[in-house]
This record gives C-alpha cells, sequence and structure tokens, in this order.
C-alpha cells in the first residue's frame, strides 16, 4: 500500500493506493476514506484465452450420483391437532408476530397473529372464540397460502 498526500487546486487530499492488479488495468485506491476501483488509462489488459469445448465420453453419459447425506429441506411445521377450527393462512407472506399462546382464550374477531405479505400488515383475526389449543408458527416464519396457522378449540 502507498500512501499519498496531495494539493489539488487548494484542497488537501490522503490518497492510499491498496492494491495494483498488474494483469489487469483496475486499481484499488482510497481518498480521504472513500474507497474507489480506478481504471488505469493506457495500461493493457490480459489477453484471456477462450475456452476449449471438450467431448465427453459416452460412458460418463450413464453416471448416477446419489449424495451421502440427505438434502436438507424446510423443517416441517407441527402437525395440527385433529379436531377445533383451524386457522389457515390467506396468502403468502411472513409471521410478524402472534398476540396469543396456548391455552388463550380468544373472542371472535380478536387479533391473534400479525403478517406481513405485499409489504402489508395483515391482522389474522379468530373467525370463532374459544380456547387456542395449538400455534403451529413462530414469528419470522414464512408461510404459504392454506398453510394451517393454530387450532381453536
Amino acid at each position: 500500500m502507498k500512501k499519498y498526500s496531495l494539493t489539488i487546486n487548494g484542497n488537501s487530499y490522503e490518497v492510499k493506493i491498496d492494491d495494483i492488479n498488474e494483469a489487469s488495468t483496475l486499481a484499488h485506491v482510497t481518498v480521504n476514506g472513500t474507497k474507489y476501483d480506478v481504471e488505469i488509462a493506457g495500461g493493457k489488459a490480459p489477453v484471456v484465452a477462450k475456452p476449449q469445448v471438450v467431448a465427453v465420453p459416452q460412458a460418463a453419459t450413464d453416471i448416477s450420483v446419489t449424495p451421502k447425506t440427505p438434502i436438507a429441506t424446510k423443517p416441517a411445521a407441527a402437525a395440527p391437532a385433529a379436531g377445533g377450527l383451524k386457522v389457515a393462512c390467506p396468502l403468502p407472506g411472513t409471521v410478524l408476530s402472534i398476540n396469543v399462546k396456548e391455552g388463550d382464550t380468544v373472542a371472535a374477531g380478536q387479533t391473534l397473529l400479525v403478517l406481513e405479505a405485499m409489504k402489508m400488515e395483515n391482522n389474522i383475526d379468530a373467525e370463532r372464540g374459544g380456547v387456542v389449543k395449538q400455534v403451529l408458527v413462530q414469528a419470522g416464519a414464512t408461510v404459504m397460502e392454506g398453510d394451517v396457522l393454530l387450532v381453536i378449540e
């Protein structure tokens, strides 16, 4: 790294040249704390050889690859309880907050959770009163339309 103090038209500049790649026409320069990628005028860019296409042997096309470990998938949500009213997600989005917990008594119209979809916050309200039997999502979870969010008995 090279450091220079320059005065141009009465203005002082501290210039650091961090890296000059001799194989290209670019330099990494910092002027008064601001970083720039600078192209060097008159520099010669390297000549890059074109990639060569190589034919694949016929026997190699019949190979099947099976991973040793299974590919990680999105963790499955807990299975909803058999009975009760299943509150389904009306549209895809992200759960911002959950306003109830298992065992809470809720009234019809009460906001159960807040869902962000299409950059808007949407309240998911209880269709009827009852007791929250299961909460199947957590704050921050991404949910799809039709996913069961919670169960009310």
